[in-house]
C-alpha cells in the first residue's frame, strides 16, 4: 500500500493520503503472509474436533491462535480473552492448553455453541446421550405454527420433522445431555434448509437432506465423539457470555478480577466494515432455536452488535479522519449512480456506518485496555475494504485509535492478500494486490 500511496492520489483529500502514509510508514508491518495465510480463515477447522460442528464462515484457525498465546506470554492458569468469540475457537483452544477461556458474543447462538464445546461431562452424562440418540424415535410428521416465520425456507417434510425433533429434545429431563442434543440439532438445521450462508446473508440452495433424523444422529455422534475423546483433556476453564462486546471491562471484572485471575491476552476478530449482517444468516437456527421469538426478534441483537452493517444508528460524532474517509465514500457514491443508471440506496448507508464502526471499535478496544496489566498484549485479526474506490484501511486505522486508549501498536502483521468484488475492481484497477487481511498486535502501556 505504501507505493500506491506514494505513486498516485488515492484520496481526494490530500490531507487524508498524507496521514495514510505517515501511519503505513509509522507501524511495523511485517508480511508473514507465509506462514498465516490460511489461518485466518475457518477453513483449517474443517477436521479439528470441536470446531467443524457447526458451519461457521466467520473465523480463525485454532493453530492461529496457539501461536498467538504463546507469543504474547501468557502464563497458564491466566484468562485468554476473546470480545468476539464466534463458534469458541479462542477460549476453547485456551482451555484445551491449560488457561482459562473467556468470550463475549452478541449473537447467544454462538455462545450457546461455545458454553457446549468448553463443558466438561460424566461418562454417566455421555452414555445418557448415546443411549438416547440410539433410541431416536421415528418421528411422525406433526404441525406446528411456533416457527412459522421460518417454515418458507425448508421442504415440508424437513420442517415438520424438524419441529418434532425440537418437541422431543425440549422434553428430555437431564439438562446437560439435552444441551448436548440441542446442539446437535443446531448443527443441521442450515443442511436441512433451502438455504445457505454466502455473502450478506442466506442464498437459496436447494437441500440435500431427504432424512433429517439421519442426519440429526450423525451429527450427535459426531459431536459425542469428540466430547468423548477431548473432555477428560479439557486443562482450563472455560465460559462464553451472551453480550456486547462493549460491556467487556464490566463482565470480565464481575468473573474474573473479583478472583484474583488476570487476563493473559485478548485475541480477536471482529465484524469488518463489510455492511454484512451476521444476524440475516444465522436467523434460521436463532429462530429454530428459541434465541428469538421471531425473525423480527433478532433485532434486539443488532442493537447490541457493532456497527459494522448498513442500516445502524446515526453516529454524529467520529475522528477527523475516519470522518473524511465517510465524506470521501458519499462524494463518490452519485458518480458511480451516474454511471450505472442506478441509485444505491445500500452503499449510501456506508458513510454512517463507517463512522458508527470505528467509533464503537475504539471503545471496545478501551474496554480491552481495562482489562489488561501493563505489557499485555491485544491482538487483532481484521482486513482492509474499500467502497467506490475509496481505500478504508482498517488496520491503520484501528492501530491509530488504539494508541489513544493506552496501546502502543508493536506490529501490523499482513496474513494474506483480500480481494474487493469485480465490478469495484474493473472501476478502480489499483486496487489489486493492495487490500490486505492483517494481525494488529498491541500492547498495553
Amino acid at each position: 500500500m505504501k507505493e500506491l500511496l506514494n505513486e498516485r492520489q488515492i484520496y481526494e483529500s490530500k490531507e487524508l493520503q498524507q496521514f495514510i502514509l505517515q501511519l503505513e510508514c509509522r507501524y511495523e508491518i511485517k508480511d508473514l503472509s507465509y506462514k498465516y495465510s490460511n489461518s485466518v480463515n475457518f477453513s483449517e477447522n474443517a477436521d479439528v474436533p470441536f470446531h467443524q460442528w457447526f458451519r461457521y464462515r466467520e473465523g480463525f484457525s485454532g493453530n492461529l491462535i496457539k501461536e498467538l498465546i504463546r507469543d504474547s506470554g501468557a502464563a497458564k492458569g491466566e484468562v485468554i480473552i476473546d470480545p468476539f468469540s464466534g463458534s469458541g475457537t479462542t477460549p476453547v483452544v485456551a482451555v484445551l492448553n491449560g488457561y482459562y477461556g473467556f468470550g463475549i458474543d452478541v449473537n447467544p447462538l454462538s455462545a450457546f455453541i461455545a458454553n457446549v464445546k468448553m463443558q466438561q461431562y460424566t461418562q454417566n452424562e455421555l452414555q445418557l446421550c448415546k443411549s438416547l440418540v440410539r433410541d431416536l424415535p421415528e418421528f411422525k410428521t406433526s404441525r406446528t405454527n411456533k416457527y412459522d416465520d421460518i417454515k418458507k425456507y425448508f421442504t415440508q417434510r424437513n420442517f415438520e420433522t424438524l419441529c418434532s425433533l425440537k418437541d422431543y429434545i425440549d422434553n428430555i429431563g437431564d439438562t446437560r445431555v439435552q444441551l448436548i442434543l440441542k446442539t446437535a440439532f443446531l448443527c443441521i438445521i442450515e443442511s436441512s434448509s433451502n438455504r445457505r450462508r454466502d455473502g450478506n446473508g442466506l442464498k437459496t440452495v436447494n437441500t440435500k437432506v431427504s432424512d433429517v433424523r439421519d442426519v440429526f444422529i450423525n451429527k450427535a455422534i459426531e459431536i459425542l465423539n469428540d466430547l468423548e475423546s477431548t473432555s477428560s483433556n479439557l486443562k482450563g476453564k472455560g465460559e462464553c457470555i451472551a453480550d456486547s462486546a462493549k460491556n467487556l471491562y464490566q463482565i470480565f471484572k464481575q468473573n474474573y478480577e473479583s478472583k484474583n485471575l488476570k487476563a493473559g491476552t485478548i485475541i480477536f476478530s471482529p465484524p469488518y466494515p463489510n455492511s454484512f449482517d451476521y444476524f440475516e444468516s444465522y436467523k434460521l437456527e436463532l429462530v429454530f432455536g428459541d434465541f428469538a421469538t421471531n425473525i423480527q426478534g433478532i433485532n434486539d441483537f443488532r442493537k447490541q452488535a457493532v456497527r459494522s452493517f448498513v442500516g445502524v444508528k446515526e453516529q454524529k460524532e467520529s475522528d477527523k479522519y475516519i470522518n473524511i474517509i465517510a465524506e470521501e465514500i458519499e462524494k463518490a457514491i452519485p458518480i458511480k449512480e451516474a454511471e450505472t443508471g442506478k441509485r444505491d440506496s445500500r452503499t449510501r448507508k456506508v458513510p454512517n456506518m463507517i463512522k458508527g464502526y470505528f467509533s464503537d471499535m475504539q471503545e471496545i478496544i478501551r474496554q480491552c485496555g481495562l482489562c489488561l496489566e501493563k505489557g499485555k498484549k491485544t491482538y487483532i485479526v481484521i482486513d482492509q475494504s474499500a467502497y467506490v474506490g475509496v481505500i478504508v484501511p482498517t488496520d491503520l486505522l484501528l492501530a491509530y485509535l488504539s494508541e489513544q486508549v493506552g496501546f502502543r501498536v508493536e506490529s501490523i502483521i499482513e496474513c494474506r492478500k483480500c480481494r474487493t468484488s469485480a465490478q469495484q475492481l474493473q472501476r478502480f484497477p489499483y486496487l489489486k494486490n493492495v487490500l490486505r487481511e492483517s494481525i494488529v498486535e498491541l500492547v498495553k502501556e
